[in-house]
Formats: C-alpha cells, structure tokens, sequence
C-alpha cells in the first residue's frame, strides 16, 4: 500500500476507533473514577456510623494508592503478555467485586483492608488503557486520545458527586445506611461492565473486526513504525528505573496527582465547611471543581498538538496550579472553588503532554513498564495527598490550608521541568546523531 492510501486508511480505522472503541473505554473509566472516589462522600457518615477519624479515613483512602502502585509495573506487563481483552477484563470484575464489598466494612481495620485489596485489584487499569492506546493510535494523535479518555474521570466527579449524594438519601433502607447503598449500586454494574468488555473488548487491530484488511494494515504501520527492538521483562524494567527523563516525567506527576486526589478526597469535607448539611448538596457543589479539569483536557493536548513545546506547556500548566492553589487557601467558598477549578484544569490538564512526551520515547514492553512505572511513581501523590489533608483538617480544623503546601510543591516541581527540558534535548541530540549517516570515508595519504 503507497504512503498516501495508508493514510487515507489509517484516518478512516482511526475515525472507527473514536467512535466504536472509545466510548466504551471512556464508560470503563468512569466506573472506575465513581468506585474509587465515592468513599470521599461516606468521610462524614463513616466517622459518624464507625467512628473512623478524618485521620484514619486520609490513612485508609491513602492506602489504595500504596497497593496499586505495588502491583503497577507486574500488571501492566501481564497485559502486555496476555492481552487487552483478558487483562482490563480482569481488572474491573474483581475491583468491582472489591468496591461492592465494601458495603459491608464494620471498622477501621475493615476499611483499610478494602481500600488495600481495591488498590491490588484495580493495579494497571490506567497505565493499562495508555499502553493500550499505542496499538490504536499514532504519536502526534496520543496526546488528544489521552486528554478525550480523562474525560470521564472528569464526567464522574461532575455528575457522579450529585449521583452518590442521592443514592445517600437511601439510608435506613433495609437496614443500611446511605453510603453503604451508594457502595452497592455503583459496585455492582461495574462487575456486570467487566464482563461485557470480555466479550466485546479487542486485543489489538488485527483483532478488531469492524476495521477493513486495509484499516488494519494502517493503523499497526502508523502505530509501530518506530518499533526497533523488543527487551525482555528484566531489561524493560531495568531501563525504565535507569531512565532520568521517566524519572523527571514521574516525579511532575506526582506532584499534579498530589495535589488532585488531596483535593477529590477531601472536597466534600470542605464543602461541608462552608454550613452546607445536604448530601445531595454537598455532592453536587463537590463536583463543580472538575469542569476546570474537563475544560484542561480538552484544551491543552490540542493546544500542544498544534505548537508542540512541551516543556513550555507543562511549567505554565505548573506555575498556575501553583498559584491556584495558593490563593485556594486563602478565599471564601466561592474563591476556594474557583481555585481548585483552576488548580484542576492545569494539573489535570498537563497529564495528556506528560504522556505524550513519555510514550514517544518507549516502545512494546518497554513501554508496558515504563508507563506502568511513571503512573506508579504518580500515584504516590495519590497516598500522601489525602493523608496530608487528614493531617491538616485533623490539627488546624481546615483542610484548605493545604493548599499553601501545595503550590510550595509545584514550585520544586517547576525545578524538575527545568531538567526535564535538558535531558529531552540531550535525548533528541543523541536520536539525531544515531539516525545521521556516517562520513564516507577517505583513506589518508599513509593508507596509500
């Protein structure tokens, strides 16, 4: 097939995938947002109804994140092994099956052990869909498809909070209380969803049956072009941990999830500190910080698709959720929730660049690793965001004074940018002159 008919039909298979596959990985994701955020609507009632402190519910949210990044990097090469459709099935049904029990946690050992067993569980789903993603799409097309899947996390808290503050006023029903009705209704489609995406979900493009020969052909020639060596499991992982650009791309994100997950964990709390008593109430002003997040991911990967300066994009995404943040910690209602508005739309909005800037450095299982570890490295963010809120709602009576520490974090992480720009040009030199040809080569005089 010439150049121009494969990318006539790679346009047409990838129009495909955005309509057949994508919305049902964007619905895969929104279960997965609801099941491991909705805990953060049940804070008040769980230390009312099992007198978990605001200390040990920061401790227990956080400790999801301490399992799944444990089982992060073995996930994510299983999947590279086994497959999608087996994989990512696997990973929803037994964390659904995980969430729904949940339900049923009497204490704070209960609950931490369910928020460590959802960690276990859910490890790989979404440096899982990322790896994914580089079977379906090309390069200079990741970073869009990245920003369009964080839609529904997005979509989840916006409409999810209002949805879990409704399925709250179920308390009483049959014996259980609200948050334990919430639990059980948004665990159990998941379970049933999981199943469906054993059915309908493909491996990869051959596999696909609703592209054409051609489609097919198109896609996997735009998607492993750059494909040149294939490392076993120890040197994949090996060369990740090795690499100071993944590290730096890592560390940024952990910054960015810090200060997200502090902030989804623990908002409703906020909220509820501003004299709001309403579960449906608190849930709906909860979401209305993610439409920043919505709007970053939307904006900003086509923003860097079409100038293509990511180092520029990434410190301004940073410097604004910095001073976000700050100015979050030192507003009414109305200004702390257009900060954390704010702070969403760059923090969150950054994830797509970073991704991008990371995938186009690795391939295959390198890739299955790496992705694997930098979402690993991130998602520390995820332990130490909530439990520094718990700290600080626990000692000083507020949760919004974390935002000072927060924007103090994004200054270092505007350090880490700085290098980052200097390994990614020091890369992009040492790519150049393996891709030069060499010299022709002259015999000297003495050769003669």
């Amino acid at each position: 097939m010439n150049p121009e008919l494969t990318a006539t039909a790679y346009r047409s298979g990838t129009r495909k995938v955005w309509v057949t596959l994508m919305p049902v990985l964007i619905a895969a994701f929104i279960l997965n947002t609801l099941d491991r955020t909705n805990i953060g609507l049940a804070k008040t009632h769980l230390e009312a109804d099992l007198g978990i402190s605001a200390a040990a519910y920061g401790f227990g949210a956080g400790l999801f994140f301490i399992a799944y990044c444990t089982m992060e990097i073995p996930s994510n090469l299983l999947l590279h092994r086994m497959g999608a459709r087996t994989w990512i099935s696997r990973i929803v049904i037994t964390w659904g099956l995980v969430s729904t029990l949940t339900t049923f946690v009497q204490n704070e050992t209960g609950f931490y052990i369910m928020r460590f067993l959802l960690g276990l569980t859910e490890a790989g789903f979404y440096p899982g869909m990322l790896f994914y993603f580089t079977l379906w799409f090309a390069p200079r097309d990741r970073a869009i498809a990245i920003g369009t899947l964080l839609i529904a996390p997005q979509l989840a808290l916006i409409f999810g909070s209002p949805l879990g503050g409704a399925l709250m006023q179920l308390d009483g029903t049959w014996g259980l209380h609200g948050w334990q009705w919430m639990l059980l209704l948004e665990g159990i489609p998941t379970v049933l969803f999981g199943f469906f995406l054993y059915r309908f979900l493909p491996n990869g493009p051959r596999e696909a049956k609703w592209l054409t020969p051609d489609e097919k052909t198109a896609i996997i020639a735009h998607t492993s072009a750059d494909e040149a060596e294939e490392h076993s499991v120890w040197s994949a992982v090996k060369a990740v941990f090795s690499s100071g650009l993944l590290l730096t791309i890592a560390a940024i994100y952990f910054v960015t999830q810090l200060a997200i997950w502090g902030i989804v964990f623990f908002l409703p709390s906020i909220v509820e500190s501003f004299g709001i008593t309403h579960s449906a109430v608190i849930g709906a002003i909860a979401g209305i910080p993610a439409i920043g997040a919505l709007i970053g991911v939307l904006a900003y990967p086509r923003l860097f698709r079409t100038y293509g300066h990511p180092i520029l994009f990434i410190a301004v995404a940073l410097a604004s959720a910095g001073l976000a943040g700050y100015f979050g910690a030192h507003s009414g209602p109305v200004g702390t929730l257009a900060a954390f508005a704010v702070l969403q739309l760059f923090a969150v909005g950054v994830g797509p660049v970073l991704w991008s800037t990371a995938m186009d450095t690795m391939h295959g299982r390198k890739s299955a690793a790496g992705l694997a570890m930098i979402n690993s490295i991130g998602l520390l963010g995820g332990f130490f965001g909530p439990s520094i809120f718990g700290l600080v709602e626990t000692s000083s009576g507020t949760a919004t004074g974390a935002g000072v520490f927060l924007s103090y974090l994004f200054i270092a992480a505007l350090v880490l940018t700085a290098v980052l720009y200097v390994l990614l040009r020091n890369a992009k030199t040492q790519r150049r002159n393996l891709t030069q040809p060499a010299p022709e080569y002259t015999p000297a005089a003495s050769d003669l």
